[in-house]
């Protein structure tokens, strides 16, 4: 018995402070990476995300990033993505880990629905912070063959990203 109540105890402490720490969270952030897979490698073009959403718990986050493709690689054009993504940071370590969710392609389409997965250390005080994050997302990409048939085609792309957070 007197584990159960050292062990609720223990757990009061921790949920307290990350209860009142619940509400509204913004990040902005910039990434870039590369497709390894098909090779040959090659760069993938730099993106910017703002994704406001909802912290609560103190270590569960909920966001819906707006990704603004660049065209700054040969053969890319401008495109926006939608991300939902579910972030998990354990209190006191300065490491987590997002589930990514996307949708690709909305202004050029075809839509495809993609997932995939970072982990990342953030840092800062006072609700402001900053945060870099490693991940891989494949890209499910429409491709003709020489025939003429189309066939969707899966790219594993690793991307980096660093960015800024109000919390």
């Amino acid at each position: 018995m007197k584990r159960l109540f050292l062990s609720a105890a223990a757990l009061a402490l921790l949920l307290g402070p990350a209860a009142s720490r619940a509400g509204v969270v913004i990040e902005l952030s910039a990434g870039s990476g590369f497709r390894y897979d098909p090779s040959p490698t090659e760069r993938t073009p730099t993106n910017l995300m703002v994704a406001p959403g909802y912290s609560f718990l103190g270590m569960v986050k909920l966001e819906l990033g707006l990704v603004g493709n660049l065209g700054d690689v040969k053969g890319s054009k401008f495109d926006l993505d939608l991300r939902p993504m579910i972030v998990f940071s354990p209190p006191i370590i300065p490491v987590y880990a997002r589930g990514i969710f996307a949708v690709t392609n909305l202004t050029n389409g075809p839509q495809k629905v993609q997932y995939g997965g970072a982990l990342g250390m953030s840092f800062g005080a006072l609700g402001f912070g900053g945060f870099l994050e490693a991940g891989l997302v494949p890209r499910v990409v429409e491709v003709t063959d020489a025939t003429g048939a189309k066939s969707d085609k899966t790219y594993w792309l690793a991307e980096g990203r660093v960015g800024v957070y109000w919390d």
